[in-house]
């Protein structure tokens, strides 16, 4: 089974100090990593590292970093040949600074100079061959054409939903499986309890809505029988929680690639995501299928 994501792809450059500096202070780091980021880009490494087929769809300048970018994603054996190279652009790069002594992090980021997506960018021809579209909302236009075109091959299609943005509604109308932040879930429909946010996300299109909760684990709904459920989250000793949100869109993918009933996809994807917690970054714990249905299984 191949699965195609699209969205945003980032180079995280990540350092640990004991503590935030004051003004004007220099301070050496105790650990630092450079790694690729983006949310849909992430998950595609979870999903191939689970030896499933991926595939990544971005955007990125034809500078160093631009290539740096895309050789995070090819070494992990994700297929990147159909990403968009902008001429002359700046690539996008996210800096995190996390302090050990608290886990509090200060994350700044640039766009670079590359211009957001287009549909003219995004060509149909890209979902040849895919049995799942992943979708992470950061470029809207674009993506929806894509999103109708996948509906019209009867490709089911995955949407995550972080941050509140109305642009982003058709997208939702759009997907099969909406994976949401809570913060996205209670502003984008208006509602504060968990269950009538799940109901309320699914009269907007979904067939199945999944509602992440940080610490608190997630929650998910379907369409077919109406019943919340709830999982808790994986108890772990947080270092870091970059990039855990991508961890967890990938490993509920590899749920949903695997045919599992909803709430083992999401108990799958809660460990994955705790797991990644233990480390610095997105993508520097080497997780395994095995290594998360090991503590699926406890």
């Amino acid at each position: 089974m191949r699965i195609l994501g699209v969205g945003y792809c980032t180079m995280d450059h990540l350092g640990v100090v004991e503590r935030f500096l004051e003004s004007d202070a220099k301070l050496e780091f105790e650990q630092f990593s450079q790694q690729g980021g983006g949310s849909a880009a992430t998950a595609m490494v979870i999903l191939a590292r689970f030896g499933v087929d991926a595939a990544f769809l971005g955007k990125v300048g034809d500078d160093a970093t631009g290539e740096l970018i895309v050789q995070t994603l090819t070494m992990e054996g994700v297929d990147t040949s159909a990403m968009v190279y902008e001429e002359g652009g700046i690539s996008q790069s996210c800096y995190t600074i996390v302090e050990s002594s608290t886990g509090r992090k200060k994350t700044y980021f640039t766009r670079g100079t590359v211009s957001p997506p287009t549909p003219a960018d995004f060509h149909e021809d890209v979902l040849d061959g895919v049995d799942l579209l992943h979708i992470d909302g950061s470029a809207p236009a674009a993506q929806l054409k894509l999103m109708r075109a996948a509906r019209e091959r009867g490709i089911p299609t995955v949407l995550d939903a972080e941050l509140p943005d109305e642009t982003i509604a058709p997208l939702v109308s759009y997907c099969d499986t909406l994976v949401a932040s809570e913060r996205f879930a209670s502003q984008f429909t208006g509602e504060g309890a968990l269950e009538a946010m799940c109901r309320a996300l699914l009269e907007r299109g979904p067939q199945t809505v999944v509602v992440t909760l940080g610490d608190e684990g997630s929650v998910a709904m379907r369409r077919e029988d109406n019943i919340m459920i709830r999982c808790v989250a994986h108890p772990v000793e947080v270092f870091d929680t970059t990039g855990a949100g991508d961890v967890f869109h990938g490993a509920f993918i590899y749920g949903v690639v695997q045919r599992w009933e909803l709430e083992r996809a999401v108990k799958f994807a809660n460990i994955a995501a705790g797991m990644c917690c233990a480390t610095l970054g997105g993508r520097s714990s080497q997780l395994s299928v095995e290594a998360v249905l090991e503590h699926l299984s406890e």
